[in-house]
């Protein structure tokens, strides 16, 4: 793909994962571009998972509360209920602070292999606190 036809593409992936309610169809027609081939971009890329994580992450939702905060302090009739706000708030707080020990596990082997490909002395010394940390996690969301 030449590097027009794939700015293109990446500019139109991120205004359908961006836009939740834009339609394929849609986008096509604004990046001039046939539906058909929309349709493998969105098919090859994972264009619909990519939409749905991004607009269903913490930091997404958050935002989304805090324009609805912005919202009713500047006088405007509130679209959800003041408790409903604040329950949602207190359930992303909680998620905010939980780590799955799988993904801690991951970052910290990573966090390994870089360390050993710089300084392979150090890499051995921290070792031991990074299994302490990783079980440490694992008491914590146990």
């Amino acid at each position: 793909m030449g590097a027009k036809k794939d700015s293109i593409r990446q500019k139109a992936q991120d205004y359908f994962i961006e836009n939740l309610d834009a339609t394929q169809v849609e986008v096509a027609i604004l990046y001039n571009v046939t539906p058909k081939t929309l349709g493998e971009w969105a098919r090859t890329h994972d264009w619909e998972q990519k939409r749905l994580d991004f607009h269903a992450s913490s930091v997404r939702i958050k935002q989304l509360l805090q324009q609805e905060l912005l919202s009713v302090s500047q006088g405007n009739a509130p679209k959800l209920p003041a408790d409903g706000i604040s329950k949602l708030m207190a359930a992303l707080d909680r998620c905010d602070k939980k780590a799955d020990p799988i993904v801690v596990s991951r970052i910290l082997k990573d966090l390994d292999n870089f360390i050993s490909g710089v300084n392979a002395d150090l890499s051995v010394t921290l070792l031991p606190y990074h299994k302490q940390f990783l079980q440490h996690r694992i008491n914590l969301e146990g």
